[in-house]
């Protein structure tokens, strides 16, 4: 083999190893990053132990407002905004009402993260689970078009 083969070869393998490695990183940081995180300086005052649990409302929560407003054709919608991080699912339980309940998965892991009591088309209550495991430990209602805890 001569000697610039020789050196080809090793350049481009070196290359190739490179790309893989930085390809795996990105792609490791991709999957790690939860969908509602955003990059935070170290100076930054901690986020809040549960996503709206200082009163402002969420993507989420818009765009349940917003699925809210469209008026209930079926007994259930299981994933209102399937383009979106999280998964609103809405049902139906009286046809003729409304909706009546939603079910909020922020991360879309197949765990319902919150459940949504809606009485008059508006929500009233709001169950999070904030270890996301499916036990809602933590209880909001809405006032004054705002989460604020019970």
């Amino acid at each position: 083999m001569k000697f610039k083969t020789f050196l080809a070869l090793v350049a481009a393998g070196g290359l190739m190893a490179s790309a893989l490695v930085i390809g795996s990183c990105i792609w490791l940081a991709k999957t790690r990053r939860s969908p509602d995180s955003a990059v935070s300086s170290p100076a930054a005052p901690p986020a809040p132990a549960v996503p709206g649990d200082d009163g402002a409302l969420r993507p989420a929560d818009r765009d349940l407002l917003e699925a809210l407003r469209r008026p209930a054709t079926t007994d259930r919608i299981k994933d209102a905004f399937p383009g979106r991080p999280y998964k609103i699912s809405l049902y139906c339980d009286t046809p003729g009402q409304g909706w009546n309940r939603a079910k909020i998965d922020l991360n879309r892991n197949n765990k319902w993260d919150e459940k949504i009591t809606i009485v008059n088309g508006e929500p009233t209550k709001r169950s999070v689970a904030s270890r996301d495991d499916e036990s809602y430990d933590l209880e909001y209602r809405w006032r004054g078009g705002k989460w604020v805890p019970k």
